[in-house]
C-alpha cells in the first residue's frame, strides 16, 4: 500500500476563473469525498493516483486491464497542459480498494506513460501490470441530460478528514451541458473537494454503474481547507460518454489478423500460464496457435502447429483435457468419422496424434461437438454431442483412452437442442460441474446448469443482445478463474468477460 501523506500539507488552490466558473481541483493533496462510503463494490473500478512524493493526487477510473481514465490537469506537474510521453514523476495507482487504510484487495500498481486527449480535459495512463481481479468501467453511450442524477466517486478530502483514504459517492445533478462540460449541483450533503478530480460520475443501466463524465473543479464549499466562507458546493465535469473510440483507439493492442482463419476454432490454456489460447485452422490448412496475453487477448503472430496444409478436411476442433494428465488437448473431428486427439505437452505444442474415437461410431454426422466433463471427480474431459434426432449426449473417454460412443447419457430430457445454433461448455457458475451455454435459433444466447444427478437445468438467459449468426468457443480468456466466451462473425471477433455467476457481458471487447 502506498504511503500515507503528511496530515498537513499545504493547499494550493486555482483562483476562481470567473464568476460562474467553479475552482480548479488538481493542484491539491488527494483525500476522499463529503458523501457516503462506498461499500458495495459498485464502483470498484475507480482508482486512487498519486503523483511524486504522494503530495499531490487525483481520483481516476480503470477503463481497461492497462489504463487508467483521468483528467488532463490531474497529470500536469503544472499549470499547463500536459504532454503524451512517459510520466516524469514515478505515479501509483491503487484500484478495487475502497479503504486505503485497510485490505489488499485489488491492485497496487506504477503508471508508466500518459495519452492526453487532443482537446479535452481527459488523460489515459498506462499502468506497467495489468489489472486482472478488478474489472474496468463501462463507458455510457448516452450524454449526460439536465435534470439527470449522476453518482460521483473518489478518494478526495472531506469536510472533517485531510487524508480519510475511503472510497466516497454522492448525488449530483446535471443542470446543463455546453462545449463537453458538465454543470452540476449537489444533492444532499454531497461535495467535491481536493483530491476528487478525475473521478468518475456514474449513471445506473440495468443495475450497472456506468461512466458518462470525469469530476474536473468545484467551489469547494463545505471542504476541509477549503476557501473561507465559501458554501458553493456546485462542481464541473468533462464528458467521457462520446470518447469510447477514442479510448478503443489507444488501449487496443493488435490481435489476430481473423481474416485468413476458418471456423474451426478451439479456446484452451495450452501452454500452462493460466490464460486460454486460441487455436484456429487457417484457410491454407494449417493449424494456427494464438498464445494469450496478460491483458485478455491474444498474439497476433501465431505460431503453426503439425504439418501445415493437413487440415484442410477437417470438420470441427475442440479442446480439453482428454488423456487426463493435466494438458490442454486438441481433438479434431474428420470426415472419416475419426475424432483425433493432438496430446498436448503443456508449452503450446503437441505430440503425434493418437485415435480418440471408437471404429463403428458415426461422430461426423453428430452437431455441437465439444468438449464436456459428465463426472467432476474425473481427470479426462469428455464430449458433449446433439445426436441427429436432437438428443442431447455426454460422453466419457474410457481408461482405454477412446471415446465409449455407445456408453453415451442422454442429459437433457427432450429433443430442443436442434433447436440450438452453437454450444459451449465450462463451469460457469464455480460450483464445480460444467454448464453449457448455446446460441438459440431466435438469437438469445442461453444458459443450462449442470446438476449433481449429471444432467442439465435450465439456466435462463446467460448474456442479453442478439447472437444470432455468431459463432462461439469458451475459456479463461483473462485468467481470472471465471469462463469467458469469445464469439465471432466474419472478420470480427470479441471477448465477453464471465461474471461468474453463470451470465456474461453482453457488449463483447473486440480483439
Amino acid at each position: 500500500m502506498p504511503s500515507q501523506r503528511s496530515r498537513h500539507p499545504q493547499i494550493t488552490v486555482a483562483a476562481a476563473l470567473a464568476a460562474a466558473t467553479a475552482v480548479v481541483l488538481t493542484a491539491t493533496p488527494a483525500s476522499s469525498l463529503s458523501g457516503t462510503p462506498v461499500t458495495d463494490g459498485s464502483r470498484a473500478f475507480t482508482a486512487n493516483i498519486l503523483f511524486g512524493d504522494h503530495l499531490k493526487g487525483c481520483s481516476g477510473v480503470l477503463a481497461d486491464k492497462s489504463y487508467v481514465l483521468t483528467t488532463a490537469s490531474c497529470v500536469s506537474p503544472t499549470s499547463g497542459r500536459p504532454v503524451s510521453g512517459k510520466l516524469q514523476a514515478k505515479t501509483t495507482v491503487t484500484v478495487g480498494r475502497a479503504d486505503l487504510n485497510t485490505g489488499t484487495a485489488g491492485a497496487v500498481v506504477e503508471a508508466t506513460d500518459v495519452i492526453v486527449h487532443p482537446d479535452r480535459n481527459v488523460a489515459l495512463l498506462k499502468l506497467s501490470t495489468p489489472v486482472t481481479n478488478v474489472a474496468p468501467a463501462v463507458l455510457s453511450d448516452q450524454a449526460p441530460a439536465a435534470g439527470q442524477a449522476l453518482q460521483s466517486a473518489g478518494f478526495g478530502r472531506t469536510a472533517t478528514s485531510w487524508v480519510p483514504g475511503l472510497l466516497n459517492s454522492g448525488q449530483f445533478n446535471v443542470t446543463g451541458t455546453a462545449d463537453a462540460v458538465v454543470a452540476l449541483e449537489p444533492a444532499g450533503n454531497a461535495a467535491l473537494c481536493q483530491g476528487d478530480a478525475g473521478g468518475p460520475l456514474t449513471r445506473e443501466n440495468t443495475g450497472r454503474q456506468e461512466v458518462v463524465a470525469l469530476t474536473t473543479s468545484s467551489w469547494l464549499g463545505s471542504c476541509l481547507g477549503g476557501p473561507e466562507g465559501e458554501t458553493r458546493r456546485g462542481a464541473r465535469a468533462v464528458r467521457v460518454d462520446d470518447l469510447g473510440q477514442w479510448l478503443k483507439d489507444n488501449v487496443t493492442v493488435p490481435g489476430p489478423d481473423t481474416s485468413n482463419l476458418t471456423d474451426n476454432r478451439a479456446l484452451a490454456d495450452f501452454n500452462g500460464d493460466g490464460k486460454a489460447d486460441l487455436a484456429a485452422v487457417d484457410k491454407n490448412g494449417t493449424l494456427q496457435v494464438y498464445r494469450g496475453r496478460p491483458e485478455g487477448t491474444f498474439e497476433p503472430t501465431p505460431t503453426a502447429v503439425g504439418t501445415p496444409g493437413v487440415w484442410k478436411t477437417v470438420q470441427r476442433i475442440f479442446a480439453g483435457d482428454f488423456n487426463g494428465d493435466g494438458k490442454r488437448d486438441i481433438a479434431a473431428v474428420w470426415e472419416s468419422d475419426r475424432i483425433l486427439l493432438h496430446a498436448g505437452k503443456g508449452d503450446g505444442t503437441f505430440n503425434t496424434t493418437v485415435t480418440l474415437s471408437p471404429q463403428n461410431a458415426t461422430w461426423a454426422q453428430l452437431k455441437h461437438l465439444t468438449r464436456y466433463k459428465l463426472d467432476p471427480a474425473s481427470p479426462r474431459d469428455g464430449v458433449l454431442a446433439t445426436r441427429p434426432n436432437g438428443d442431447l449426449y455426454a460422453y466419457r473417454v474410457g481408461t482405454n483412452g477412446q471415446l465409449d460412443f455407445n456408453g453415451g447419457k442422454k442429459i437433457w430430457p427432450d429433443t430442443s437442442f436442434n433447436s440450438v445454433i452453437i454450444l459451449g461448455t465450462g463451469d460457469f457458475n464455480g460450483d464445480g460441474r460444467d454448464d453449457v451455454v448455446g446460441v438459440w435459433e431466435n438469437g438469445a444466447l442461453v444458459r443450462w446448469t449442470g446438476n449433481a444427478a449429471g444432467a442439465l437445468d435450465s439456466g435462463g438467459l446467460a448474456a442479453a443482445g442478439t447472437w444470432t449468426d455468431l459463432k462461439i468457443v469458451t475459456g479463461d480468456v483473462d485468467g481470472d478463474g471465471k469462463i469467458d466466451i469469445v464469439s465471432w462473425k466474419g472478420n470480427k471477433m470479441s471477448f465477453h468477460r464471465g461474471r461468474g455467476n453463470g451470465t456474461f457481458e453482453g457488449v463483447g471487447v473486440q480483439l
